[in-house]
Protein backbone atom coordinates (compact mmCIF):
# COMPACT_ATOMS: atom_id res chain seq x y z
CA UNK A 1 0.00 0.00 0.00
CA UNK A 2 2.82 2.41 0.88
CA UNK A 3 4.50 1.67 -2.44
CA UNK A 4 1.34 2.62 -4.33
CA UNK A 5 1.13 5.91 -2.38
CA UNK A 6 4.72 6.79 -3.20
CA UNK A 7 4.58 5.74 -6.85
CA UNK A 8 5.44 8.59 -9.18
CA UNK A 9 7.58 10.48 -6.64
CA UNK A 10 11.36 10.59 -6.77
CA UNK A 11 13.45 9.68 -3.75
CA UNK A 12 14.47 13.34 -3.40
CA UNK A 13 10.84 14.46 -3.26
CA UNK A 14 10.00 11.86 -0.61
CA UNK A 15 13.01 12.78 1.55
CA UNK A 16 12.25 16.49 1.14
CA UNK A 17 8.63 16.00 2.19
CA UNK A 18 9.65 13.98 5.24
CA UNK A 19 12.27 16.58 6.20
CA UNK A 20 9.67 19.36 5.89
CA UNK A 21 7.16 17.35 7.96
CA UNK A 22 9.81 16.81 10.67
CA UNK A 23 10.56 20.55 10.68
CA UNK A 24 6.87 21.35 11.18
CA UNK A 25 6.66 18.73 13.94
CA UNK A 26 9.64 20.27 15.74
CA UNK A 27 8.17 23.75 15.36
CA UNK A 28 4.79 22.57 16.72
CA UNK A 29 6.45 20.89 19.70
CA UNK A 30 8.59 23.93 20.54
CA UNK A 31 5.64 26.33 20.23
CA UNK A 32 3.54 24.20 22.58
CA UNK A 33 6.37 23.70 25.06
CA UNK A 34 7.17 27.42 25.11
CA UNK A 35 3.48 28.23 25.63
CA UNK A 36 3.46 25.89 28.64
CA UNK A 37 6.55 27.56 30.13
CA UNK A 38 5.25 31.09 29.67
CA UNK A 39 1.56 30.59 30.42
CA UNK A 40 1.44 27.47 32.59
CA UNK A 41 -0.56 25.28 30.19
CA UNK A 42 -0.17 23.93 26.67
CA UNK A 43 -2.58 25.11 23.96
CA UNK A 44 -5.97 23.48 24.61
CA UNK A 45 -4.11 21.54 27.35
CA UNK A 46 -2.97 19.03 24.71
CA UNK A 47 0.51 17.53 25.39
CA UNK A 48 3.38 18.93 23.33
CA UNK A 49 4.08 15.53 21.77
CA UNK A 50 0.53 15.43 20.38
CA UNK A 51 1.02 18.92 18.91
CA UNK A 52 4.19 17.63 17.24
CA UNK A 53 2.22 14.74 15.69
CA UNK A 54 -0.57 17.08 14.52
CA UNK A 55 1.95 19.43 12.91
CA UNK A 56 3.81 16.47 11.32
CA UNK A 57 0.64 15.24 9.64
CA UNK A 58 -1.05 18.53 8.79
CA UNK A 59 2.16 20.57 8.35
CA UNK A 60 1.31 24.29 7.84
CA UNK A 61 -2.35 23.69 8.69
CA UNK A 62 -1.27 22.10 11.99
CA UNK A 63 0.70 25.24 12.86
CA UNK A 64 -2.37 27.36 12.08
CA UNK A 65 -4.54 25.16 14.32
CA UNK A 66 -1.96 25.43 17.10
CA UNK A 67 -1.85 29.23 16.79
CA UNK A 68 -5.65 29.32 17.10
CA UNK A 69 -5.37 27.05 20.15
CA UNK A 70 -2.80 29.37 21.75
CA UNK A 71 -5.08 32.37 21.32
CA UNK A 72 -8.17 30.59 22.66
CA UNK A 73 -6.60 28.76 25.61
CA UNK A 74 -7.28 30.32 28.98
CA UNK A 75 -4.03 30.74 30.81
CA UNK A 76 -3.22 30.45 34.45
CA UNK A 77 -2.10 27.65 36.62
CA UNK A 78 -4.25 25.92 39.23
CA UNK A 79 -3.67 27.05 42.80
CA UNK A 80 -1.47 24.02 43.49
CA UNK A 81 1.08 24.95 40.78
CA UNK A 82 3.76 27.61 41.12
CA UNK A 83 3.08 30.79 39.12
CA UNK A 84 4.48 31.03 35.60
CA UNK A 85 7.30 33.50 34.90
CA UNK A 86 6.26 36.92 33.60
CA UNK A 87 6.34 37.54 29.85
CA UNK A 88 9.02 40.23 30.14
CA UNK A 89 11.24 38.49 32.66
CA UNK A 90 14.81 39.69 32.95
CA UNK A 91 17.18 36.77 33.16
CA UNK A 92 17.04 33.18 31.98
CA UNK A 93 13.79 31.30 31.73
CA UNK A 94 13.49 27.75 33.03
CA UNK A 95 15.21 25.16 30.87
CA UNK A 96 13.16 24.13 27.84
CA UNK A 97 15.38 21.10 27.19
CA UNK A 98 13.96 19.09 30.09
CA UNK A 99 11.27 16.64 28.98
CA UNK A 100 7.77 17.55 30.07
CA UNK A 101 5.75 15.04 32.06
CA UNK A 102 2.04 15.52 31.76
CA UNK A 103 1.26 12.49 33.91
CA UNK A 104 3.13 13.78 36.97
CA UNK A 105 0.99 15.04 39.86
CA UNK A 106 1.09 18.80 40.47
CA UNK A 107 3.66 19.97 42.98
CA UNK A 108 2.40 21.90 45.98
CA UNK A 109 4.09 25.29 46.42
CA UNK A 110 6.73 25.47 49.12
CA UNK A 111 6.73 28.34 51.60
CA UNK A 112 4.43 31.30 52.01
CA UNK A 113 2.09 32.48 49.25
CA UNK A 114 3.35 34.87 46.54
CA UNK A 115 3.02 38.63 46.99
CA UNK A 116 -0.20 40.34 45.95
CA UNK A 117 -0.42 42.04 42.54
CA UNK A 118 -2.59 44.76 41.04
CA UNK A 119 -3.52 42.38 38.20
CA UNK A 120 -5.84 39.61 39.47
CA UNK A 121 -4.54 36.30 38.21
CA UNK A 122 -1.27 37.93 37.12
CA UNK A 123 2.17 36.82 38.15
CA UNK A 124 3.98 39.09 40.62
CA UNK A 125 7.15 40.63 39.24
CA UNK A 126 10.52 40.01 40.83
CA UNK A 127 11.62 42.34 43.60
CA UNK A 128 11.68 42.98 47.35
CA UNK A 129 8.39 42.43 49.19
CA UNK A 130 7.43 42.29 52.88
CA UNK A 131 8.54 38.94 54.25
CA UNK A 132 5.46 36.71 54.40
CA UNK A 133 7.11 34.58 57.10
CA UNK A 134 7.43 37.61 59.40
CA UNK A 135 11.04 36.75 60.30
CA UNK A 136 12.54 39.69 58.34
CA UNK A 137 11.50 43.07 56.97
CA UNK A 138 11.73 42.01 53.32
CA UNK A 139 12.32 38.88 51.26
CA UNK A 140 13.20 38.69 47.55
CA UNK A 141 10.61 37.24 45.14
CA UNK A 142 12.42 36.02 41.99
CA UNK A 143 9.29 35.91 39.81
CA UNK A 144 8.67 32.20 40.47
CA UNK A 145 9.08 31.84 44.21
CA UNK A 146 10.51 33.26 47.40
CA UNK A 147 14.31 33.20 47.56
CA UNK A 148 16.57 32.82 50.57
CA UNK A 149 17.70 36.47 50.27
CA UNK A 150 16.36 38.78 52.99
CA UNK A 151 16.82 42.40 54.01
CA UNK A 152 16.58 44.02 57.47
CA UNK A 153 17.21 47.76 57.91
CA UNK A 154 18.99 47.79 54.54
CA UNK A 155 21.37 44.96 55.51
CA UNK A 156 21.29 41.95 53.18
CA UNK A 157 21.34 38.40 54.47
CA UNK A 158 20.10 34.90 53.75
CA UNK A 159 17.49 32.81 55.48
CA UNK A 160 16.33 29.62 53.72
CA UNK A 161 12.63 28.88 53.83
Amino acid sequence: MLASLLAGYTNGEIVGSLALACLFALLGYRMSHRHRIVRGVTPWRVPSVVWAAICFVLQPFGIIVELVAQVTTKTGAPASVAPAPPLLAIGPLPSVDAPSRTDAPPVAPVGPPPPATDDPGGTPLFGWYPDATGRHEQRYWDGRGWSEHVRDAGALGTDPL
